[in-house]
């Protein structure tokens, strides 16, 4: 009686194990979930190199407007410049901030020293001469008198979906020589 039993519970199992109707049904369903999560993070990767993207963009825009300057930069300009970043990011004006700064070097004292910076936003201060020693190995080379424009943004970035990660404020750097004058002259307070 037992040997029938499970002789019959084998035969049972044996076509079941072969039959296929419906197993793309199951297949699908168990991988249903890990594609559609693959495919909210792929999106949430994007975003994240997408915001990145247009700040370093914006960074370099800002850069070339102030290389192409031949007047004063006013405090009125910066701000008009901040407010070009924000607009060129997509950002609110909270989460963005500008700072434009004007290197020179000074080549009988090896070193570095601000002539002016002004910050736009809550994420950085002003570039003092201190913070230059500091990075002096990031600073390109110059020549004795040479001026140059330190233009920095940071861009608060906030995951739109929790993927482990913590928000993040992204940031560029980009130096570049003025073109059509030889330095960038402040005039403000």
């Amino acid at each position: 009686m037992i040997v029938k039993i499970l002789n019959k519970l084998s035969l049972h199992l044996r076509k079941f194990g072969t039959d296929a109707r419906g197993g793309v049904n199951v297949e699908a369903m168990i991988f249903l979930p890990f594609l559609l999560a693959t495919i909210v993070a792929t999106m949430a990767f994007y975003d994240a190199f997408r915001k990145d993207s247009l700040g370093d963009k914006a960074t370099f825009t800002i850069s070339d407007m102030l290389s192409r300057e031949t007047n004063y930069i006013t405090p009125v300009y910066v701000d008009s410049a901040k407010s070009l970043f924000t607009f060129l990011t997509g950002s609110s004006d909270a989460e963005s901030t500008l700072r434009v700064s004007v290197v020179s070097y000074n080549g009988r004292d090896d070193r570095y020293e601000i002539e002016w910076s002004q910050v736009r936003g809550a994420h950085a201060q002003p570039l003092t001469d201190s913070d230059l020693i500091n990075a002096q190995a990031m600073l390109p080379v110059m020549v004795n008198a040479e001026q140059l424009i330190v233009v920095d943004s940071f861009l608060n970035y906030e995951w739109p979906i929790d993927l482990g990660f913590e928000d993040h404020v992204m940031n560029s750097r980009v130096f570049t020589r003025p073109r059509f004058a030889p330095q960038l002259v402040w005039l403000g307070n």
